[in-house]
């Protein structure tokens, strides 16, 4: 009985590092609730470092923001 709790709680710990590798998705914008983002790309070509953030398609909203930072930019 006890090698099957050890063995469930391994398999469980294993799945949970797993699954908290997985991208943070966005699919909505946080400043109006609307849907239709845009993912946007950008590479500094001078420190070769990339960002990557969206941008809200809504005509009133229109902001753009980090993914895991709800900050406008």
């Amino acid at each position: 009985m006890k090698k099957a709790v050890v063995l469930f709680l391994v398999v469980a710990l294993v799945g949970l590092s797993l699954g908290s590798c997985e991208k943070e998705v966005i699919t909505y914008c946080p400043f109006c609730g609307q849907a239709n983002l845009k993912e946007v790309s950008e590479v500094d070509l001078t420190n070769l470092k990339s960002e990557l953030y969206y941008e809200c398609q809504n005509s009133n909203c229109g902001k753009k923001f980090l993914a895991g930072k709800m900050k406008s930019l």
